[in-house]
This record gives structure tokens, sequence and C-alpha cells, in this order.
């Protein structure tokens, strides 16, 4: 009896041992949105907010935090379209600084890697 007992004890603290190994959570994903001039003009910095829909899902996820050119959002792997309108300060070849207010679209991004994607969009400018 006390043999059946100590075997049942070995085999109950295997079982526990291997089933808590860490889980990945491979659902998650992070996104770095750039925008940047078809022009001769780089953009300094923008203020706007990135609108994600999920293709699959219709999810909407917004952002409007940016550094610089580009805003970073984490969010579940998948396909999205983007939309992004704001305000932009572009400096020409000639040291000349501007706002501008600008648009971006894209109907299908697909961010699918595990760990950091990366999407550059060319700026339509509304003025």
């Amino acid at each position: 009896m006390r043999q059946k007992i100590l075997s049942l004890l070995l085999m109950t603290l295997t079982m526990l041992f291997t089933a808590c190994a860490p889980v990945e959570d491979d659902i998650f994903t992070t996104a770095r949105i750039t925008v940047s001039s078809q022009g001769g003009e780089s953009i300094t910095s923008v203020q706007a907010q990135v609108k994600l829909t999920n293709v699959n899902t219709r999810q909407v996820t917004t952002v409007a935090d940016f550094d610089g050119a580009s805003a970073t959002v984490e969010l579940l792997r998948g396909a999205y379209q983007i939309d992004i309108e704001g305000v932009a300060a572009c400096q020409s070849a000639g040291e000349t600084m501007r706002l501008r207010q600008f648009r971006c679209q894209s109907d299908y991004v697909e961010f699918i890697q595990h760990d950091m994607n990366e999407v550059t969009l060319k700026t339509i400018f509304l003025d």
C-alpha cells in the first residue's frame, strides 16, 4: 500500500511540474507605422490619429502617440486597414519649416511577425 501511495505521489508531482511550463502568447504583436513625404521634404513631427481596423474582426484600434514620424501600437496579429489624418511639421531642403495637413491610407497591411512589424505609408497632403 505504501508503495502505491508513493508512486501515485511521484506521478502527481511529475504531472504538476510538466503542466506548469511557461505559455507563450503569440496572438499579439507590435506595429510601427511611419509616415513619409513623397516630395523633397522631410517630416520632423506628426500630430495625428492612426485608426487600425482589423480586416477579419472589424475591431478598431486607435493611437495618437507619435515619436517623430512614427507611431507604435500593440495589437492582435493579422491583416489591417490603416487610416491616418492629421498635421505634420515638414522641413524642406532650404531649411524652411511649415505645417501641412495630410492623410495616409492603406487597405491591406499584414502584421503577422511575432516581435516587430514595420510599415511606411506615403502622405497625401491636403493643402
